[in-house]
């Protein structure tokens, strides 16, 4: 379940701008799961780009589909229900017509969807480069295993293959592991810009698409 801070009830307009860049949580039927789409128009509904996974293919989905749109705004992560009205085609362009929402919930940021990814990476700690595994990753951190013991509130950089860049995080948490040669640590994203954000968001919704697929080609 989602953690709300706070609920937008009125000037709800003001707070879907055209142009931005969405994640569409499908609840139902065949194209369950998370895609990506932008906002294109705002009126009494909403239209959306027809939402696609990482390797382009579309979320056809049935009239009266529900779904949930989350998104960020600033520094704040927004989302509300919605449900999908029907498909049309405006300027050459696949749209999907949505509902417009009675409310939009403000999203606390440690809700952020989180995968398993387990890729070698590289801290960058008191002028040296130390060897560490992402065991997972979302829009708010990172979940690392290293054999180098780190302090807890101690900021350091780590390599982020999907951005391309070194990215400070704080080290929040230390996770007991089995074997007492190596830590666990739980970490967050400090002083990330939310395009760079917007970009790992993107990539753990498409992983997520990618290791769902996978299972279910193994069943």
């Amino acid at each position: 379940m989602r953690e709300i801070s706070d609920i937008l009830k009125t000037n709800l307009k003001s707070y879907i701008p055209i142009g931005q860049k969405i994640e569409v949580e499908v609840k139902e039927g065949n194209y369950r799961g998370f895609y990506l789409s932008r906002i294109e128009d705002v009126t009494d509904v909403i239209k959306i780009a027809l939402p696609t996974d990482e390797e382009g293919r579309y979320a056809i989905l049935a009239n009266m589909t529900p779904i949930f749109v989350s998104y960020f705004l600033g520094d704040k992560r927004l989302g509300f229900n919605s449900i999908n009205i029907e498909k049309i085609t405006e300027n050459h362009l696949k749209l999907l017509v949505i509902s417009f929402p009675d409310e939009i919930f403000r999203i606390e940021k440690r809700e952020f969807f989180r995968v398993e990814v387990n890729v070698p990476s590289v801290l960058l700690y008191e002028e040296q480069e130390i060897k560490c595994l992402i065991v997972d990753i979302s829009g708010g951190g990172v979940l690392i295993r290293t054999d180098v013991e780190l302090k807890t509130g101690g900021i350091v950089k780590i390599f982020i293959a999907t951005v391309e860049s070194n990215l400070e995080i704080r080290i929040v948490r230390r996770i007991k592991t089995d074997d007492a040669r190596r830590f666990e640590y739980g970490a967050k994203f400090v002083h990330i810009k939310e395009k760079l954000r917007d970009k790992i968001i993107g990539y753990c919704f498409s992983e997520s698409i990618k290791q769902k697929k996978l299972v279910g080609d193994m069943d």
